[in-house]
């Protein structure tokens, strides 16, 4: 009674369902290719954007939900036999599919054809034939082009139907669609009063923050230039780490020309000077032998970091071969595993295992490649990258983005790029071109003081030049930037003249 109760298939419906297992067949390989790299390296699994819908095929949908749970719930980066028997014993249900589709014999065979550098790829043809299959169900003409696509990328099979669909909608204006801005304004501000595009303050730095909004963690990248001996890397760590612990933001620092010996150091001398008010130098540190006021304080700083730890705040990873590649599996995996929305990179350069001899166009494509990592549409967090500036930036007065040289271009992708120098003598109180700056004052700001650079104020002189936030290359920010105590603070505006 069943089988004459069951609906008869059209013809059409027929020849969708013969396709759609065409499809599912030559998909299985990619699957099996993809969940087999899991399995031989788990750290893979943050390279990739799939999930458990990724997979058609029953077998490998649990083979990959062993793996995703082992490595991300569990926090585990081994898949051995062993580990994975530990994790079954707690879910029998999933024990009696994995050993009902073969247990780790049949990893085990998978794993021995494929190669790890090649995920990318198997990953592509993964979505490549979920986009045919998708096609398929909404009825588009693809049984016959099942053989073609198997040598064709999923944009060339995009190309291909986009082209069918302009041919068919050429004389139409049904796809167009038009917009009246005049139209929905009062909405409008309403969604941009809900939706402020200020980001997290930089810490202690209320001029800047005037200027940039902040540190805006949605899909952007800010620079920070400077010469040797300047501070940006004290920059990156006193803006950024303090306003994360008082907002609870987590961060990951990448550091590549210090190891994290250094940023205990900067931690130490920061909340001796900034929590406690007490006087700690960093010669005192470097020169050990400590009185016992000096290990009192010590250990008091100590504590306070202590409470700290358990929220995770700040992770230092030492990148001993700087490679971006490296860079954005660290992105990746922290940003999905463990919510970290903020990265610094200190300092960018060129990837040892860069395919060019020109630095300048290595690291041009190096930050496109980490903006379509952090970008809204991808992993949607913030990334704050330290930058050398080059030696003839020494002799410039007025810092633009041409002080970068023949890597300029690096700055396309960024929403924000500051750069800072220290002033010459002659721009010092009593030189021959002494700069006199303001500060704003009065319950407005409009009322402006007269300041003077002083040496004992240990002046910094920032300047805005890329600012999709605000206005770029006009006043400059000057704070007092003591690096010896870790101390940071805003001293005023100035205005530097252009060098022509």
């Amino acid at each position: 009674m069943a089988e004459k109760n069951k609906k008869k298939l059209s013809a059409f419906e027929q020849q969708k369902a013969e396709t759609i297992k065409k499809v599912s067949d030559y998909k299985l390989q990619c699957e099996a290719n993809v969940v087999a790299i899991l399995y031989k390296d788990p750290e893979q699994l943050y390279n990739t954007d799939i999930d458990l819908t990724s997979f058609t095929s029953n077998v490998w949908k649990v083979f990959w939900q062993i793996a995703h749970d082992i490595i991300i719930v569990e926090n585990k980066n081994i898949l051995d036999d062993i580990t994975i028997g530990m994790y079954l014993n707690k879910h029998p249900k999933l024990n009696e599919k994995y050993v009902e589709y073969g247990g780790y014999d049949t990893i085990t065979a998978a794993m021995g054809y494929v190669k790890e550098e090649n995920l990318d790829g198997y990953v592509a043809e993964l979505h490549k034939w979920d986009a045919v299959r998708e096609l398929c169900e909404k009825g588009f003409p693809v049984k016959d082009r099942l053989s073609d696509y198997t040598d064709m990328s999923e944009e060339e099979i995009y190309n291909e139907h986009e082209a069918y669909l302009n041919h068919i909608f050429a004389n139409s204006s049904a796809g167009i669609k038009s917009v009246n801005v005049f139209d929905g304004m009062y909405e409008f501000i309403q969604e941009l009063n809900e939706c402020s595009e200020a980001g997290m303050p930089f810490y202690n730095a209320d001029l800047l923050n005037a200027e940039v909004g902040g540190f805006n963690l949605n899909g952007n990248i800010y620079g920070l230039g400077a010469g040797s001996g300047v501070g940006k890397s004290n920059m990156a760590f006193n803006w950024i780490i303090p306003s994360a612990m008082k907002y609870g933001e987590k961060v990951v620092m990448c550091i590549n020309e210090e190891d994290e010996r250094r940023i205990r150091k900067e931690l130490l001398i920061w909340v001796a000077n900034n929590i406690f008010n007490e006087e700690l130098h960093k010669r005192t540190i470097r020169d050990g032998g400590f009185d016992s006021e000096t290990i009192a304080l010590l250990k008091k700083c100590a504590d306070w970091i202590d409470q700290q730890k358990d929220e995770h705040i700040l992770t230092v990873i030492p990148l001993e071969r700087y490679s971006v590649n490296t860079v954005i599996k660290i992105i990746k995996k922290y940003s999905s595993a463990f919510g970290v929305r903020i990265f610094i990179l200190d300092t960018l350069k060129e990837s040892f295992d860069a395919k060019t001899d020109e630095i300048y166009k290595s690291m041009m494509r190096d930050m496109v490649t980490l903006y379509d990592v952090v970008k809204p549409s991808a992993k949607n967090v913030g990334l704050f990258v330290t930058y050398q500036l080059g030696k003839g930036s020494l002799k410039m007065r007025y810092l633009t983005n041409n002080e970068i040289g023949q890597a300029k271009s690096i700055v396309d992708v960024m929403s924000v790029n500051l750069m800072m120098r220290r002033p010459y003598e002659d721009e010092y109180e009593g030189g021959a071109k002494e700069i006199i700056g303001y500060r704003p004052d009065g319950k407005d700001g409009k009322s402006k003081i007269a300041i003077k650079l002083k040496k004992d104020d240990n002046p910094l002189i920032t300047f805005v030049c890329k600012n999709r936030f605000g206005i770029s290359g006009g006043h400059q920010v000057v704070s007092s930037c003591d690096l010896s105590t870790n101390t940071y603070k805003d001293i005023g505006y100035c205005n530097v003249p252009q060098d022509f």
